[in-house]
């Protein structure tokens, strides 16, 4: 039998041993996770460049095809929250193979949707999958990455995001100067990331459960067996001089007393807090803008579909630049100047294409949409990862799960009613709407966002008095069962 308040802290040393030690899979480790980014990138923003076909064949209404833009990210948003309870309950390797495998199978079944009804329907079982598996993957960086590199890998999101736009723009560009009939274009386009998500899935398979994972349910025994794995022979004993040679039984936290948790300290309330309304901002900003770029282009006739397309490739490219540059200069700017110049730049670039569309400005649109973007890649990725920074691992699939539904219900809202909004006052009016959120984002990362880079949890600042603690998640004194097994 051992006391909770010394199982408690053989955890946190534990916990912060795994802080500081770098495996030597690592990297790849978290490459793989964040890759997924770039295949959901691609299913959804595909979309944005399909949207002409769908208009052509099917002839829907506004809302249908706002409906099945929108139906990943209403999927996501279920995934998101049972991915993240279910990561924790039952592990990130779990998680993350189901996801890859229901992805690759959803992803196929929307090439073949018989109509507009059906592909709703499936893009919002494919969903499911995206959001888990982002909500998972996001959890296992932080857990099996050293303090410091983990913020930069997963702050790396944004550019998979810009390199999965990047690849749907060319398999579409191709396809319609192939010409293409557009009823197998938008097949062709929504089937091909099934692709990518079996060799990820083959790639990810060796993957093992991170050791974290195992220690903050009191399965010390597997803890060390899974160090072992992961770190080595030698290495991978960092373990055994802190745990003991058998299991406790930790009883997992609700949702109310995750977040009593969360909200207990104000620094991780005011992060959390912050990493809530950026994750609803950025995803706002994009979906209501960015997103429908390419069907403002065609609606509004200034130049072909080619021209269009290839403009906003090069578009991308910029953004992607934004995005891989962004990570690099994390640790001097931090979370907190990478979230603030990066909203100052998304008022500033939807301002003018606002401007662009008023006066029929094909160059001021583009170059608008190209500093918006710059901007967005920045502004986008410190709120997820902030949020899952300073989340106990023992619910940080829940808190990176709730950080991840925001997005989605966001998009989901956004990508929903802004057609038919664009209709009703014109995408300029709409534009400089869309720009109020930004700012105030801005606003939020001077004077709410403390500096979080290089955080671990059990930092100091990161601490509060035993007594304000909910049950379960702070020591105290009663006694916790021991197994063998």
């Amino acid at each position: 039998m051992y006391q909770q308040q010394h199982i408690e802290f053989i955890i946190q040393k534990a916990k912060k041993r795994l802080d500081l030690q770098e495996a030597p899979g690592c990297t790849k480790a978290g490459w793989l996770m964040i890759t997924a980014l770039l295949i959901e990138s691609w299913d959804i923003y595909s979309m944005a460049f399909i949207l002409f076909a769908l208009k052509d064949i099917y002839e829907p209404s506004s809302w249908l095809l706002g409906f099945t833009a929108a139906g990943t990210q209403l999927g996501a948003v279920i995934g998101a929250l049972l991915g993240g309870w279910l990561t924790d309950k039952l592990g990130r390797r779990k998680i993350f193979l189901w996801s890859m495998i229901l992805f690759a199978v959803f992803a196929v079944l929307q090439g073949l949707a018989p109509n507009m009804y059906w592909l709703a329907i499936i893009r919002c079982l494919a969903g499911i999958p995206v959001g888990a598996d982002v909500a998972n993957g996001f959890t296992y960086i932080m857990e099996v990455m050293p303090k410091g590199k983990r913020e930069v890998m997963a702050n790396r999101w944004q550019f998979m995001f810009a390199l999965g736009i990047i690849a749907a723009i060319l398999l579409v560009t191709t396809l319609v100067m192939l010409e293409v009939h557009p009823d197998y274009i938008w097949r062709i386009v929504l089937a091909v990331p099934a692709i990518p998500a079996c060799l990820l899935l083959f790639m990810r398979r060796e993957l093992p459960e991170t050791p974290a994972w195992f220690v903050e349910r009191g399965r010390f025994i597997e803890a060390k067996q899974a160090s072992r794995e992961y770190y080595g022979e030698q290495d991978g004993r960092l373990l055994d001089d802190i745990l003991p040679d058998e299991n406790v039984v930790i009883a997992d936290p609700t949702l109310k007393e995750t977040l009593h948790d969360l909200f207990r300290r104000p620094f991780t309330r005011r992060t959390t807090l912050f990493g809530w309304f950026s994750c609803a901002v950025q995803s706002f900003e994009n979906y209501a803008f960015s997103f429908f770029l390419p069907l403002i282009l065609v609606t509004i006739g200034i130049s072909g579909q080619v021209q269009n397309n290839l403009a906003l490739l090069a578009v991308n490219c910029i953004a992607a630049l934004s995005a891989f540059v962004g990570p690099l200069l994390l640790p001097k700017l931090g979370h907190k100047g990478l979230s603030k110049y990066g909203f100052l730049l998304v008022t500033i670039g939807i301002s003018v294409s606002a401007w662009g569309v008023y006066s029929s400005s094909f160059a001021f649109i583009i170059f608008g949409a190209a500093l918006m973007l710059w901007g967005h890649y920045w502004d986008s990725e410190s709120g997820m990862t902030v949020i899952s920074l300073v989340a106990k691992p023992r619910y940080r699939g829940v808190a990176s799960g709730i950080g991840y539904t925001i997005v989605k219900v966001t998009a989901f809202v956004t990508t929903l009613v802004f057609p038919a909004l664009f209709d009703a006052v014109g995408v300029p009016l709409a534009s400089m709407i869309i720009a109020i959120a930004p700012f105030c984002a801005f606003l939020a990362s001077i004077f709410l966002l403390p500096e979080v880079f290089g955080h671990a949890v059990g930092d100091e600042q990161d601490r509060d008095p035993v007594e304000s603690a909910p049950p379960g998640l702070q020591p105290h004194q009663s006694t916790v069962s021991t197994s063998k097994h």
